[in-house]
């Protein structure tokens, strides 16, 4: 796994410009808005990310400016990264009985529940939160692909099919879990050591990271194998108890996040 990592190709020259502006005290945006509009495919699909009917904008979002004020620079980051890596990556997620669109929705649905829960709870931490529950199931390309290339298809999805856990099946087949196989393939490429840090520690029930406990969160309520079930909603509920999260500001996103869904 760590060759696989190793063996990544570098990101487009405007993933790396978006990168290190992000990365400044003090981003210029319309710097930052001149470099996405610069790529036109990669402004196209920011836009169509954004307008995802799953954020329940009342009205279309044109332009990179537009979305930039309006989801925050880490956001819009997450979604430039996040468009780059399936191009780079080929995919195929056999494995896991899923297509990468539907892969889309459950990592545009964790980042919205992170949104409506924190902003009501600590908005310093919705850069990092947004950006980290969008772009968390990423090590899922790079699980899949091994997989594949293992032979170990069938055994695999036979596992994921008679509802084992998620992590139990890809630690024993890969010796990592998909999160931290995410979190290095954003220290290959070069990201922020919080956002790794974030990642790396999504399944450690004992994690002390704030960031890494909502993400937790968010993997058990917007579940890879089933997002919002009953299950996943209750387990999202102990482990809410267990680091001691707001459960209330929870419910309150959880329950908008229903209504706009009908």
């Amino acid at each position: 796994m760590i060759n696989d990592i190793k063996s990544l190709p570098p990101l487009p020259a405007s993933i790396a410009q978006i990168q290190a502006l992000c990365m400044q005290n003090d981003t210029d945006i319309e710097a930052l808005s001149r470099v996405i509009e610069g790529d036109p495919m990669l402004s196209a699909n920011i836009l169509k990310s954004v307008n995802s009917p799953l954020y329940g904008m009342s009205k279309e979002i044109s332009s990179i400016p537009q979305a930039i004020m309006l989801f925050g620079i880490s956001m819009i980051r997450g979604f430039a990264a996040a468009n780059a890596i399936k191009k780079a990556i080929p995919v195929d997620l056999a494995p896991y009985g899923k297509t990468v669109d539907e892969l889309t929705d459950i990592s545009t649905l964790q980042s919205r529940l992170a949104r409506e829960w924190y902003r009501n709870v600590d908005k310093t931490m919705l850069p990092l939160l947004q950006s980290g529950a969008f772009l968390m199931e990423l090590g899922k390309f790079v699980a899949a692909r091994r997989i594949i290339a293992s032979g170990e298809l069938d055994r695999f999805s036979q596992e994921v099919d008679q509802g084992k856990p998620l992590i139990e099946i890809e630690r024993c087949y890969l010796g990592f879990s998909s999160y931290e196989i995410a979190a290095m393939m954003f220290e290959h490429w070069n990201f922020e050591p919080a956002l790794i840090a974030a990642l790396r520690e999504i399944t450690d029930p004992l994690t002390t990271n704030p960031y890494a406990q909502v993400l937790n969160v968010l993997s058990k309520a917007v579940n890879f194998r089933n997002p919002l079930s009953e299950e996943g909603i209750r387990d999202a509920h102990m482990a809410i108890e267990g680091f001691g999260l707001n459960r209330a500001a929870f419910d309150e996103a959880l329950l908008l996040l229903k209504t706009c869904e009908k």
